[in-house]
C-alpha cells in the first residue's frame, strides 16, 4: 500500500505541474519503486523480527500473559519498533538519500527520456521513503500490537506461540506504574527458559547464523582474500577493456513485441536495402557567419553555389558535394555514388531563352509544361520566352529574379525540359523563411516582374543519397561523417552549412552519449560520496562506498557487450540506478563495520553477522523475485534493458557488497593496524632510556 501511494503521489505531483507522461516511464517507475520499496519493507520486518527474538531470549518473562496487559503490549511494541528503527533505519535513510540524489543528477540530461525518468525516479524514491517511515511503520506497529495481544488478523489467524504462552501464563501479570521494558541490556535467561520461550522458527535462524559464521570465517583465510582480490581486479580490468568496444544505439525492432510483423520488415531492410535516406546539406541566411541576405545574381556569390559555368569555383559547394560522392579515395564512406544536383545551374538552364522551359502568356503568367498533350506543347513553344533572346544567362536580371525563381521552384520537368525545379528540388527551398506553397489548379499563376512567392531566398539545400546502414553504429558513423563533411565544406568555402536527414533526430543523442554517461554517472557517484560522508562522518568509509559503486558500474558496463545491450539513454539511466542501488548492498555493511571493534577480520565477521541475512533475503532475493516478472514482457526493450541490466546490477551488487567489500575492508584495516603498531613500536624504542653496561 505504501508503494502504491508513493507511485500515485509521484505521478500526481508531476501531472499537477503539467508534465506529460511517457509509456516507458509509466511502465518502469512503478517497477523501480516496487524493487526499492520492497527491499526496505523486508529490511524493516526482518529487523523487527530479530529484535523481538533477542528480547524473547534475554527477557522471556515479558511475553508471558500479554493478552490481558495492554500497557505491557504497548511498551514492548514501542521498544521493538524503536530498536528496529535504530538498527536498520539509518542505513535505509542513507541508501534512499543516495539513490534519490543520484537520480536527481540524471535529470540534468538533455535527453528527454533520461531527464523525466530520472526526475520521477528521484521523487518516487523520496516519497516512498516517507510513506515507509510513516504509513507503513504505523501499520506495522498496530499489527505488532495485535499479534502480541493474540487477536486474529485479516485472514483469521494468530500466532500459535501467543496462545501457548497464554495457557502457560497462570496468574495474570500484575500491571504497575514502573516501565515494563527497558532498553538497557538484561541478564540472559537460563538456556532452558530461552529454549522454551523461543518461537518455532528459531531453528532456521540458528542455521542461518551458523552459515554466516562459516562464510565469515572462510573469508578470513589469507589465500581466500588474495584470490578474491585478484579475481575482482581481473574482472574490473576486463570490464574496462570490454566497455571500450560497447556499441551505441537502440534498434527500432527492440521496441516491438516479439511476435510483431514489423520485426520481419526491419530484418528485411537490414539484409536487402541497397541505398540509404537522402542527406541534405543546407545553406541558410543568418546561420553562423552567413549574411542576412544573399545577392544571388552577384558573380562573387554565384561562384560559390554553381558548378557548370566558367565562373564556378573549383571548391564551390556543388563541386565539393560531387567530389565527396563520386571521386577521391572515399574517406567519406556513407555517401552513395550518384548524380549531385546544383539548383543554381538548373535555374539558369530553366530561364535560358534558348531552352523550351520557361514560357509566359500575353499577361506575363507562367505557362506550365503538360507532357502527353502534343497540341498544347506546340502552342506553348510558340509563347514568349521569359527572358528576351538577347539576354545572356548568367546573370539573371535582378528585376525578374524572384518571379522567375518562383516559376522554376514549382515547375515540373518533362520531355521538353529537364530543369523543372518542382520535380527535382521539391521541399528544398525557403523564401522569406517560409516553404514554397504547393501549387494546384486553384493557385494563381506567377507573373513575370512580380515578387513571386516572396522577396528573397533564405535557405536551400544540396541533396546526396546516404548508404544503407544495417546497424545502429553505421547510422551513428554516417551522421558523424556528414557532420564532419559539413564542417570541412564550411571551412573551405567560408559559407556555414548544416546537415540534416530524416533519421538524425534519433541519433543526435549519440554525438555526446559517452560524455553524457561520464558526466551523469560521475555526478551521481560524487553525490553518493558527499551524502555518505555527511552521514558516516568518515571520508575513508564514504570513499569505499563510492569506489564500490564505481566498480559495480564498470562491471555492468563490461558485461553489456556480451549480453547484446547497447549504450543509449535507457542504459545510462540504468547505470545511474546501479550506482544508487550499490549503496544498498554496501552501505549497511560499511555502517556496521565502522561501529565494530577489534581486528579487521573480527570487525568483518561481526558486520557480516549483522547484515548478511538482511542483504541476501531483504535485498537480493526480493529484487530477483521482482525482476523475474519482467521475463513475461513481450518486448525486447524490457528484457534487455530492464531484466538483464537490473539482474546484472543485483548479482554484481551482492558479489561486491558481500564478497569483495568484507575482504577489502578487513585487509585495509589490518594493514593500517600493522603500520600503526610498527610506528608505535619505533616511538617506544626511541623514548626508551639507554642503559650503560660497564
Amino acid at each position: 500500500m505504501s508503494i502504491v501511494c508513493g507511485v500515485a503521489s509521484t505521478i500526481g505531483l508531476y501531472m499537477w505541474f503539467g508534465v506529460k507522461l511517457q509509456l516507458i516511464i509509466m511502465e518502469v517507475v512503478p517497477f523501480l519503486s516496487l524493487a526499492i520499496g520492497v527491499d526496505n519493507i523486508f529490511l524493516l520486518i526482518h529487523a523487527m523480527t530479530e529484535k523481538e527474538d533477542q528480547m524473547r531470549r534475554e527477557q522471556p518473562s515479558l511475553f508471558v500473559g500479554l493478552e490481558h496487559n495492554p500497557k505491557a503490549i504497548e511498551e514492548i511494541t514501542t521498544t521493538i519498533v524503536s530498536e528496529s528503527l535504530a538498527y536498520i533505519g539509518p542505513s535505509i535513510f542513507m541508501a534512499s538519500a543516495a539513490e534519490s540524489v543520484a537520480f536527481a543528477f540524471g535529470s540534468i540530461s538533455a535527453m528527454p527520456v533520461v531527464l523525466w525518468f530520472a526526475a520521477m525516479a528521484c521523487c518516487a524514491v523520496a516519497i516512498n521513503f516517507c510513506f515507509q517511515m510513516t504509513l507503513f511503520l504505523s501499520v506495522l506497529t498496530l499489527d505488532k500490537r495485535r499479534e502480541l495481544s493474540g487477536k486474529y488478523d485479516i485472514i483469521f489467524k494468530r500466532a500459535s506461540y501467543v496462545k501457548a504462552q497464554a495457557r502457560a501464563a497462570g496468574p495474570q501479570t500484575q500491571q504497575t506504574a514502573e516501565p515494563l521494558v527497558s532498553l538497557e541490556p538484561k541478564t540472559p535467561a537460563p538456556e532452558d527458559a530461552r529454549r522454551s520461550m523461543t518461537p518455532e522458527n528459531r531453528t532456521l535462524t540458528d542455521v542461518l547464523d551458523h552459515c554466516v559464521d562459516v562464510y565469515a570465517s572462510f573469508l578470513t583465510y589469507k589465500l581466500v582474500k588474495l584470490l578474491v582480490l585478484l579475481v575482482f581486479l581481473g574482472w574490473t580490468l576486463w570490464s574496462i577493456y570490454s566497455m571500450e568496444s560497447l556499441d551505441q544505439g537502440l534498434p527500432q525492432k527492440e521496441a516491438m513485441p516479439s511476435d510483431s510483423y514489423m520485426i520481419d520488415y526491419f530484418n528485411a531492410l537490414d539484409v536487402y536495402l541497397a541505398t540509404g535516406v537522402p542527406v541534405y546539406f543546407i545553406v541558410e541566411t543568418g546561420y553562423g557567419r552567413n549574411p542576412e541576405t544573399w545577392s544571388l545574381n552577384d558573380e562573387s556569390v554565384e561562384t560559390i553555389f554553381c558548378k557548370s559555368k566558367d565562373i564556378c569555383g573549383t571548391y564551390s559547394i556543388p563541386n565539393i558535394m560531387n567530389a565527396l560522392a563520386n571521386h577521391g579515395d572515399k574517406t567519406v564512406t556513407h555517401i552513395s555514388p550518384g548524380t549531385t544536383y546544383s539548383w543554381m545551374d538548373d535555374y539558369w538552364g530553366f530561364v535560358n531563352p534558348d531552352s523550351e522551359c520557361c514560357r509566359v502568356d500575353s499577361e506575363g503568367a507562367y505557362v506550365p509544361i503538360e507532357s502527353g498533350n502534343d497540341t498544347y506543347t506546340t502552342l506553348r513553344a510558340e509563347a514568349d520566352t521569359c527572358l528576351a533572346t538577347s539576354v545572356t544567362v548568367p546573370p539573371v536580371p535582378q528585376a525578374q529574379y524572384m518571379s522567375l525563381f518562383s516559376m522554376f521552384a514549382t515547375a515540373s520537368a518533362g520531355t521538353s525540359c529537364s530543369y523543372g525545379g518542382g520535380s527535382i528540388y521539391r521541399g528544398q527551398f525557403s523564401i522569406d523563411d517560409e516553404p514554397i506553397p504547393t501549387v494546384n489548379a486553384s493557385t494563381p499563376a506567377v507573373k513575370i516582374n512580380s515578387s513571386g512567392y516572396g522577396d528573397e531566398i533564405t535557405a536551400w539545400s544540396y541533396m546526396v543519397t546516404g548508404t544503407s546502414n544495417p546497424t545502429q553504429q553505421r547510422y551513428i558513423d554516417s551522421y558523424k561523417q556528414n557532420l564532419a563533411a559539413a564542417e570541412w565544406i564550411s571551412e573551405k568555402t567560408g559559407v556555414d552549412i548544416w546537415v540534416y536527414s530524416l533519421t538524425y533526430v534519433y541519433f543526435e543523442q549519440y554525438l555526446t552519449v559517452i560524455k553524457d554517461a561520464y558526466r551523469l554517472i560521475g555526478l551521481a557517484l560524487a553525490a553518493i560520496f558527499v551524502i555518505t560522508t555527511l552521514y558516516l562522518g568518515n571520508v575513508f568509509y564514504s570513499l569505499t562506498i563510492a569506489l564500490m559503486a564505481t566498480n559495480l558500474v564498470v562491471q555492468v558496463l563490461g558485461l553489456m557487450q556480451p549480453l547484446d545491450i547497447m549504450l543509449n539513454g535507457l542504459s545510462i539511466v540504468n547505470l545511474i540506478i546501479a550506482a544508487g542501488i550499490a549503496v544498498e548492498f554496501c552501505g549497511h555493511y560499511v555502517r556496521f563495520f565502522a561501529k565494530a571493534q577489534g581486528t579487521g577480520d573480527e570487525r568483518a565477521r561481526d558486520a557480516l553477522r549483522q547484515v548478511f541475512t538482511s542483504v541476501i533475503f531483504g535485498i537480493t532475493i526480493t529484487k530477483i523475485i521482482g525482476l523475474s516478472v519482467l521475463t513475461l514482457a513481450d518486448s525486447r526493450v524490457f528484457k534487455k534493458y530492464y531484466f538483464r541490466m537490473y539482474m546484472l546490477v543485483v548479482l554484481c551488487g551482492v558479489l561486491n557488497g558481500m564478497l569483495l567489500l568484507p575482504v577489502l575492508l578487513s585487509t585495509t584495516t589490518d594493514v593500517k593496524n600493522f603500520f600503526l603498531r610498527r610506528d608505535s613500536q619505533k616511538t617506544e624504542l626511541r623514548s626508551a632510556p639507554v642503559t650503560r653496561v660497564d
